[in-house]
């Protein structure tokens, strides 16, 4: 009775209000290439609402050749930039006010496509090579195994159609995309990843600006992130379902073959998502062995 006294007492002129919820931070995300499932944790933490739990509004980009995700981290255009953690040192150098806050891919992606039977090892590799020419990774590899004069370089071409025609050569390629494409049409195939051969930047890299490191936003993105990822390496059916929608080229067999080739380059031996200041270090120092002044200092947050 008491409390009835009093709320029927109340002066008429308040009005009874609802809790409003807090409004959402928007966050872009600038994808390096397009929808494919070596950003299926990113897009998981979106599909489940963990962004959103975060207090994020998140919008996924996708991306293609020559995306300029750094430019628009830099330009303001987008709040987190996918990359290589290669390509960051390499644009720190040159000015960009960037930082890593968690890495994707914990082993690079990037490797050799070679036939079976074939070369087992980076130093077994006779050649033919297609790469970028000039690239710190195919100048890093030609000096680590003594190839120059040795191993003919060819350029790219972006198919695998010379690859299939010539069985002595080899190609770069991504253990996310050519292993999958060669197996689909009928070759047989090995990969050799780059980080037997000493070449292992982070990939699917979340780069942020430098002056919103420290902001709440990017804590709560991580954490959302870290726990997309791990959704992802457990379930990737709903997250591969959308990146199909997005990029019909993601049949359901060819995301079955990139999701499980893919596993242990996400999963690494550190732990899924973790960045360390050795694995900074040791890029840097194979940068500069290749002519790529750069400073892991300051471009990374541990985690």
């Amino acid at each position: 009775m008491f409390l009835l006294l009093i709320a029927c007492s109340a002066p008429d002129s308040i009005p009874a209000t609802a809790p409003t919820a807090p409004a959402l931070r928007p966050v872009v995300i600038a994808l390096n290439w397009y929808a494919e499932p070596e950003f299926g944790g990113f897009y998981d933490a979106a599909l489940r609402g963990l962004y959103r739990e975060a207090g994020l509004e998140v919008t996924i980009l996708p991306g293609g050749p020559g995306a300029p995700v750094l430019e628009l981290l830099a330009g303001g255009r987008a709040d987190v930039a996918i990359t290589g953690a290669d390509d960051l040192l390499v644009r720190r150098a040159r000015g960009l006010d960037a930082v890593a806050v968690y890495a994707g891919f914990q082993d690079s992606p990037v490797g050799l496509l070679v036939h079976v039977p074939g070369p087992q090892t980076w130093a077994e590799v006779k050649g033919p090579v297609a790469t970028e020419a000039g690239s710190p990774f195919q100048q890093f590899v030609w000096s680590r195994f003594g190839w120059e004069g040795k191993v003919e370089l060819l350029p790219t071409t972006g198919t695998i159609a010379p690859f299939r025609s010539n069985p002595e050569m080899a190609q770069q390629a991504y253990i996310t995309s050519e292993p999958c494409i060669a197996e689909e049409q009928g070759e047989t195939v090995n990969f050799l990843p780059s980080r037997d051969a000493g070449w292992n930047p982070y990939a699917s890299l979340a780069v942020v600006g430098g002056k919103q490191v420290s902001e709440p936003w990017v804590t709560a993105f991580v954490s959302a992130t870290h726990r997309g990822w791990e959704h992802y390496l457990e379930d990737p059916s709903m997250a591969n379902a959308e990146i199909s929608k997005i990029n019909p080229e993601m049949t359901a067999a060819r995301l079955t073959c990139i999701t499980k080739r893919q596993d242990s380059f996400v999963r690494g031996s550190a732990g899924v998502g973790r960045i360390e200041a050795a694995r900074f270090t040791e890029l840097a120092t194979a940068l500069g062995s290749v002519g790529q002044v750069v400073s892991a200092e300051g471009a990374y947050i541990v985690r």
